[in-house]
């Protein structure tokens, strides 16, 4: 919604937002849908440019639902389109994406599970880590502004709750100067701030609450499958 106001400072960081949230889950749909690589990302440039001039944006209704499910149907709208024309915005035109990490798309598509994976099912794999991700990436951000980089360093491999972490809470402590059972809070404190953030992230591209519980349990399961 905010994306979708006139151009303003607020408009402009929620465009980078969600190309910074969607531009890779958006390349691996549509190099699952049969495109090489070339024109997967010339393709993935042509789809963000509309998105940016807002020819997308414009008919997004937030009482529909959820923003996933819209992008998606987008997505398969536009490629239906695309197929039928001759031209292909070239790579390097006016718009130009940089992936989440170092490595290139490409790079990253050659990781994805070989196995028979649907387009869609494969957006959602990539949906469900990238809001992961940026949830991580933000918790790290506050730690760092409240002069905890070392806390978080060494509490990051609890986030999951796993019972087998690499280090004992015991270790940590020693660590990091706690005892034990202050170094236990302190990663439940982490877990629970983590658990707000990503609920944020996904409460951002849905309608209701209801819409969000939902959502959340469709996050889960496809992290629980991944």
């Amino acid at each position: 919604m905010a994306a979708n106001e006139d151009d303003s400072p607020r408009a402009q960081e929620a465009l980078g937002r969600l190309c910074q949230a969607y531009w890779y889950p958006i390349y691996a749909f549509i190099r699952r849908r049969g495109n090489d690589a070339e024109p997967a990302k010339d393709l993935t440039q042509e789809f963000f440019s509309r998105l940016l001039a807002k020819q997308f944006l414009r008919i997004a209704d937030r009482e529909r639902g959820r923003f996933r499910t819209f992008l998606l149907s987008c997505v398969d709208h536009f490629l239906s389109n695309e197929y039928k024309k001759e031209h292909r915005l070239k790579r390097g035109g006016e718009y130009t994406f940089v992936p989440l990490e170092d490595t290139s798309a490409e790079e990253r598509y050659e990781f994805e599970p070989v196995e028979d994976m649907s387009p869609d099912k494969l957006m959602d794999r990539r949906w469900a880590l990238t809001v992961l991700e940026m949830s991580i990436k933000q918790l790290e951000r506050e730690y760092a502004e409240a002069g905890k980089a070392a806390q978080f360093a060494a509490l990051q491999a609890n986030l999951s709750g796993a019972k087998e972490a690499p280090c004992s809470f015991a270790e940590i402590g020693a660590q990091l100067g706690l005892s034990e059972g202050a170094a236990r809070q302190a990663a439940f404190r982490m877990r629970s701030r983590f658990g707000e953030l990503l609920r944020q992230s996904v409460a951002q591209t849905v309608a209701s609450p209801r819409d969000l519980e939902t959502e959340m349990n469709h996050l889960r399961a496809v992290l629980s499958a991944t």
